[in-house]
C-alpha cells in the first residue's frame, strides 16, 4: 500500500491525506487540498497469494473503475472517475469528491426509502444488476442528490429479467422491511418485473432469505469479540458482554446465588432454570447441559439476539456466561411490565370493550409478523409474553427455543397458537379470540374461518393453564369449543 501511496502522492503533492475507512485489505482516504475534499481514493492491498495474483492480473479497483464510466455514460449519477494506480500486486482508484456530501444515513426513513428505490428502478432500467445495495453506497450532493459510491458489485445485464429485479428489490424490502403497498409504485416503473403478484412473493421471498442470513451472522459474530460483544476470561468462567453495557459480572453471580440461597427477589425456582432479578437486571441460570449440547444460557442468547436482530421487542440480551462445569447463566435487562396472563387475569374484565379489542388486534399482529419473518417460539404461553398497554408492545421471554425458519409449516404456526389460546383466561371471549386472528391472518394471508376452526378443535382436548398473582389456574372448557 505504501508504493501506492508514494505514486498517489505524487500526483498530488498539495494534497494532504485523511483515513475513511479501513477494512483487512480495503482503505478509503479523502484527499484535501486548501480545506476542502477533492478527492477519494480507494486501496486495494491483498493479503493472501492467491489474491496478490488475481489483482495483479485483473485489479479490482479497475474493474470499479470501468463500471463508473459506463454508469455515467448511462445516466447513473457516481462520482467521475480521475485515474487509476498500480504497483505490485495493489492497486487504487482515484475519483473526484462529491463535496460537501452527507450520509443517506442522516435522512428520515422515508427519504431513505424513496431514494433507494428511486436508484434500484434508474440501475434496472438502464439495464444493471446489483448485489450489494444498501445506505452505505448512496450519498447526497449539496443540492441533496443521490451518488451512488461503490459500484464493484454491479453488472451488467444482457436483458433485465425478473430474477434481476427481484434481488435488487429484495434487498431494500430486507432493509426496511417494506410493504407491497409500499413497493408497489416503484415496481410499475422497473423493467423485467412482468406480473405484480409472482414479483412480490419472488422479492418477499428473497427479502426474508437475506435477513435470515445476515441475522445468522450478526448472532454468530456475539459469540466472539467483536462489535457487538467484548469477551471476558477468569478461571470460574467465560462469558461475553454487550458492549452497551459493563455489568459487574462477578458481583451478579455472586447476587443471585445469594438470591437463591435466602428465597429472595426470586422471579421462578424450577430444576433446568432460577430466575432472579438485581437492580436492572434479570439473571436466567441454568443446569447443565449435555456432553454434546450448547450450554442452555448460550441458547437463549442466540434466541434472544434472533429476536433483536429482527426487530422483535426483548429484553435486552446483556451477557452469557459459561462456567467450568458447564452451567450457565443469562444476564438481560429487567423488564418492569407484566406478564400477558397475569394482566388478563387481574384486569381484563375492567377494560372497555373498545381496549379488549385493541389489545387483541395487538398481539395477533404482533404473533403474526413472527411468523412471517419464519421465527418460531417452541413455548408461546402468555407467561412468556411481556405486555406494555400505553402504547401497547409485547416482549418476548424464555428463548433458548426460539428458531428463525425460510418458512414455517401450518403445523407449526397451528402450535403456537393453540398455545397462546390455552394459555390465557377462558373469560376473554371468542369475539375477542377472533378478532385476534383476523389481525394475525391480515399479515400471514390465512382465511381465519378456516384457522379459527382448527385451533378450537386442537384446543378441546386441553385445559387453559396460566398464572395470575395468587399462583397457577387450571380451567376446564365449559363445553366443547
Amino acid at each position: 500500500m505504501d508504493a501506492v501511496m508514494k505514486k498517489i502522492s505524487s500526483m498530488y503533492p498539495e494534497h494532504s491525506w485523511e483515513l475513511v475507512s479501513r477494512r483487512s485489505a480495503r482503505s478509503v482516504h479523502r484527499l484535501i487540498r486548501k480545506g476542502e475534499v477533492e478527492y477519494y481514493v480507494k486501496i486495494l492491498s491483498p493479503r493472501t497469494l492467491p489474491e496478490r495474483l488475481r489483482n495483479l492480473i485483473h485489479p479490482k479497483t479497475l474493474r470499479e473503475a470501468s463500471m463508473l464510466d459506463h454508469l455515467m455514460h448511462a445516466g447513473i449519477p457516481v462520482p467521475e472517475v480521475c485515474g487509476h494506480v498500480r504497483a505490485g500486486s495493489s492497486s487504487a482508484l482515484i475519483t473526484r469528491a462529491v463535496f460537501p456530501a452527507r450520509s443517506l444515513f442522516e435522512e428520515s426513513r422515508q427519504r431513505q426509502i424513496e431514494v433507494m428505490l428511486d436508484m434500484s428502478v434508474r440501475l434496472l432500467n438502464a439495464g444493471f444488476g446489483f448485489s450489494d445495495m444498501h445506505l452505505g453506497n448512496i450519498i447526497l450532493n449539496r443540492q441533496g442528490s443521490p451518488f451512488l459510491v461503490d459500484a464493484y458489485e454491479i453488472v451488467p445485464l444482457k436483458k433485465t429479467a425478473l430474477k434481476h429485479a427481484s434481488s435488487l428489490f429484495a434487498q431494500v424490502v430486507n432493509i426496511f422491511d417494506l410493504s407491497r403497498e409500499e413497493l408497489e409504485p416503484y415496481l410499475m416503473q422497473a423493467a423485467g418485473i412482468g406480473e405484480a403478484d409472482a414479483a412480490w412473493e419472488m422479492i418477499r421471498s428473497q427479502a426474508l432469505s437475506l435477513r435470515r442470513k445476515q441475522v445468522g451472522r450478526r448472532v454468530a459474530r456475539s459469540l466472539r469479540e467483536g462489535s457487538f460483544s467484548r469477551a471476558f476470561l477468569c478461571p470460574q468462567f467465560r462469558a461475553f458482554v454487550n458492549r452497551n453495557h459493563s455489568p459487574d459480572l462477578h458481583g451478579l453471580v455472586a447476587a443471585h446465588r445469594a438470591h437463591l440461597a435466602g428465597n429472595t427477589n426470586l422471579y421462578k425456582v424450577q430444576k433446568k432454570t432460577q430466575l432472579s432479578t438485581t437492580g436492572e437486571y434479570c439473571i436466567k441460570s441454568y443446569a447443565k447441559a449435555g456432553l454434546f449440547a450448547a450450554p442452555y444460557a448460550v441458547r437463549s442468547w442466540k434466541g434472544s439476539l434472533t429476536l433483536l436482530f429482527n426487530g422483535v421487542p426483548v429484553a435486552e440480551p446483556v451477557a452469557v456466561i459459561v462456567f467450568r462445569n458447564r452451567e450457565s447463566m443469562l444476564i438481560t435487562r429487567d423488564l418492569d411490565q407484566p406478564d400477558l396472563d397475569r394482566f388478563l387475569a387481574g384486569g381484563y374484565s375492567r377494560l372497555p370493550l373498545e381496549e379488549r379489542r385493541s389489545l387483541a388486534q395487538a398481539l395477533g399482529g404482533f404473533v403474526g409478523s413472527l411468523h412471517a419473518k419464519g421465527i418460531y417460539h417452541a413455548d408461546l404461553k402468555a407467561c412468556n409474553i411481556k405486555v406494555c398497554t400505553q402504547p401497547v408492545q409485547f416482549y418476548l421471554l424464555d428463548t433458548d427455543r426460539v428458531e428463525h425458519r425460510k418458512a414455517l409449516s401450518r403445523k407449526r404456526r397451528l402450535k403456537n397458537l393453540v398455545q397462546i389460546n390455552t394459555s390465557i383466561p377462558r373469560e376473554v371471549s371468542r369475539t375477542a379470540r377472533m378478532a385476534f386472528l383476523k389481525s394475525y391472518c391480515a399479515i400471514t394471508g390465512d382465511d381465519p374461518g378456516e384457522l379459527f376452526k382448527d385451533i378450537w378443535r386442537l384446543s378441546s382436548g386441553s385445559e387453559v393453564i396460566y398464572r395470575c398473582d395468587a399462583g397457577d389456574v387450571i380451567e376446564q372448557w365449559r363445553e366443547n369449543p
